[in-house]
């Protein structure tokens, strides 16, 4: 499954709420399980658990002898559900630490989305820098 494309100005209702856009949530519904992931200050993951297999899988791999660090890293997702109505409900603790303005910048990012809490567009990474580095190696070969 993959997830691309931008929209801006997701709106977060009083209760918590955020209607995922329709071009992301098949993909959503057809995992067992999601999982938001504490990324960074006012940015969230929204993972599938088959990306979170994955991302496991290596960080197991990496992190074999630091049991805290595995601890630490598992720690930071939080199992999650979308209604009938497409809406994540996001959970109080993170509405409390990461979710500021009623607005969301959601990006799907291949095998996971982002969400951008309180960022006004300009501020959202493009990837214009990485596309720029791909193609001049490119041009090399």
């Amino acid at each position: 499954m993959k997830f691309f494309g931008d929209v801006a100005n997701q709106p977060v209702d009083p209760k918590g709420r955020l209607t995922i856009p329709k071009q992301f949530r098949a993909g959503l519904e057809e995992e067992p399980q999601i999982f938001l992931h504490k990324y960074q200050s006012e940015v969230l993951r929204l993972v599938p658990f088959s990306t979170l297999k994955k991302e496991a899988k290596k960080y197991n791999k990496r992190a074999k002898a630091r049991h805290l660090a595995r601890e630490e890293f598992f720690r930071t997702f939080i199992p999650v559900t979308l209604d009938s109505q497409g809406r994540l409900l996001i959970p109080g603790v993170l509405r409390e630490s990461y979710v500021s303005g009623d607005k969301v910048f959601v990006s799907g990012l291949g095998e996971y989305i982002k969400l951008y809490f309180n960022t006004p567009v300009e501020e959202v990474p493009d990837g214009k820098e990485h596309l720029d580095q791909i193609d001049s190696s490119a041009s090399m070969h």
